[in-house]
């Protein structure tokens, strides 16, 4: 019934104490978020994937706060874009994201951050009109759109448009521009087939697994020479860089299957140099969700993520550990 339905799920959401470990030195911090594409945990050796395929990511977690046991709300982008930046989870077959007049109604990061002061800004290398994601992103609060329309046609080198590196250059640019403090999503797109890389592929092309790790390995080297820049900056010192996959896949391993929790694990790391101290190389194993985000970032910058429904602070220990993920055929 549906008030077995509610009662269910209000067990499933209340903690006894509202509090958190705040793992963050300010929170004021200007927030750059990388939402990665299929840069699931099978990649990345800090979280019990393959060695070498992501060595810089997996540098950078030995010296931040990583988030173990995080899964995707879904399978397809479009899914992985409302479960990060709205807190939704996903509909099996269809995404809220494609129905304007419901996915208005969904609140936002970005759109709740930005009345806090944040100047704000997005960046795809792609079409931002695929999946509709342009039009979340118009109405939830980003005041700055870079996509595929604003990079030179001798820029457009991949099958969906600016390599990752490029994408990331363009952002640094633009986010030198930027008042401070300020917010800005990237979401990579390299990492999807047809897996191409610009230059040789570290681990050939002669199958998709190897392509995959190729464009991964790619993807993670322009992370290092994103930050190497970055650290250039006046604002570096006073900024959070947070990264989580879009979804899981299936390859490299190819083992897990549709239904699999294998198939959604992802990383989720906070890193720079506003991690106190003593939070640097934590490793936080209990289940959490992709949603989870939302309610994590508010509870550090101290703003109200109530707003949330579905989002529960990852670093209040008395939070439930659970995570929801769903496909086309089931949940």
């Amino acid at each position: 019934s549906k008030e077995e339905i509610e009662e269910t799920v209000k067990k499933m959401y209340a903690v006894s104490k509202d509090t958190t470990e705040q793992v963050l030195t300010t929170n004021r911090p200007n927030v750059v978020l990388f939402v990665m594409e299929s840069f699931t945990s099978d990649l990345t050796k800090a979280i019990g994937g393959m060695d070498g395929v992501t060595p810089q990511f997996d540098s950078l977690a030995n010296k931040g706060v990583l988030f173990t046991n995080i899964y995707s709300t879904g399978n397809r982008t479009d899914k992985g874009v409302l479960g990060t930046l709205a807190a939704f989870p996903s509909l099996g077959t269809g995404n809220l994201v494609k129905y304007t007049n419901k996915m208005q109604k969904l609140p936002g990061i970005s759109q709740e951050i930005v009345n806090h002061g944040y100047s704000t800004s997005f960046f795809y290398g792609g079409e931002s009109e695929f999946d509709n994601y342009k039009a979340f992103i118009l109405t939830h609060g980003y005041q700055q759109l870079i996509d595929k329309h604003h990079f030179k046609a001798s820029e457009m080198n991949s099958k969906w448009g600016a390599y990752d590196g490029v994408l990331f250059n363009r952002q640094l640019a633009e986010i030198n521009k930027l008042k401070q403090p300020f917010f800005t999503t990237t979401l990579t797109l390299t990492n999807h087939e047809p897996f191409e890389v610009p230059g040789t592929a570290k681990f050939g092309s002669a199958s998709n697994p190897d392509s995959f790790k190729s464009t991964a390995f790619y993807t993670d080297s322009c992370i290092n020479d994103f930050l190497s820049q970055a650290k250039k900056q006046s604002w570096y010192k006073n900024t959070l860089f947070i990264f989580i996959a879009d979804h899981g896949h299936i390859l490299p391993k190819m083992v897990n299957e549709v239904y699999m929790p294998g198939r959604y694990h992802v990383p989720l790391l906070f890193y720079g140099d506003v991690i106190k101290p003593e939070y640097r190389g934590r490793k936080f194993n209990r289940v959490g969700s992709q949603i989870d985000l939302a309610a994590t970032l508010f509870a550090q910058l101290g703003m109200n993520g109530k707003q949330f429904t579905w989002s529960k602070n990852l670093l209040n220990p008395y939070t439930k550990a659970f995570a929801f993920f769903s496909w086309d055929n089931g949940l």
